[in-house]
C-alpha cells in the first residue's frame, strides 16, 4: 500500500474518530430527554458535516466543487455506509436492552462496519 493512501486512512480514521465522539456525546446528552432513536436522528448529521469538514481540511483536501456543494456530494456518496451505521444502530438499540440502555456501543458496531464504505466513497467519489 503506497505511504499517500496510507496517511489517507490513518486520518481518515482519525477524522472518524472525532465525528465517532461528537455523535456519541449528543446521542448520550440526547437520549436520556428523547430516546436513543431521535438522539441518534438529530446526532448523525451534526458528526456528518463535522467529519466532511475535516476530511475536506486534514484527509482529502478541497475538491473542485464549492464548498455547499461539495458538502452535499459527500452526504449523498457516503448515504450506503451512513445506512449501515444507522442501519445496525437502530437494529441492535430496538432489540437488545443493553443497546439501548447504552446507545454508544450500538453506535460503536455500526461505525466500525460503515467506515471502510465511508472511506471509498469519500476518496473516489468526492475529493477525487
Amino acid at each position: 500500500m503506497p505511504g499517500g493512501l496510507r496517511r489517507q486512512i490513518l486520518r481518515f480514521g482519525i477524522v472518524g474518530a472525532v465525528g465517532f465522539v461528537v455523535n456519541v456525546g449528543m446521542v448520550e446528552w440526547l437520549a436520556r430527554s428523547i430516546g436513543p432513536i431521535w438522539a441518534q436522528v438529530l446526532a448523525f448529521p451534526v458528526a456528518a458535516s463535522v467529519t466532511w469538514w475535516l476530511n475536506r481540511r486534514y484527509t482529502f483536501g478541497v475538491s473542485r466543487q464549492a464548498w455547499h456543494r461539495e458538502w452535499l456530494h459527500y452526504i449523498l456518496a457516503n448515504a450506503f455506509g451512513w445506512a449501515v451505521i444507522n442501519g445496525v444502530y437502530f437494529l441492535l438499540v430496538l432489540h437488545f436492552t443493553l443497546m439501548y440502555r447504552h446507545p454508544s456501543l450500538a453506535l460503536a458496531v455500526g461505525a466500525v462496519l460503515g467506515m471502510a464504505l465511508n472511506f471509498a466513497a469519500s476518496k473516489w467519489i468526492v475529493f477525487k
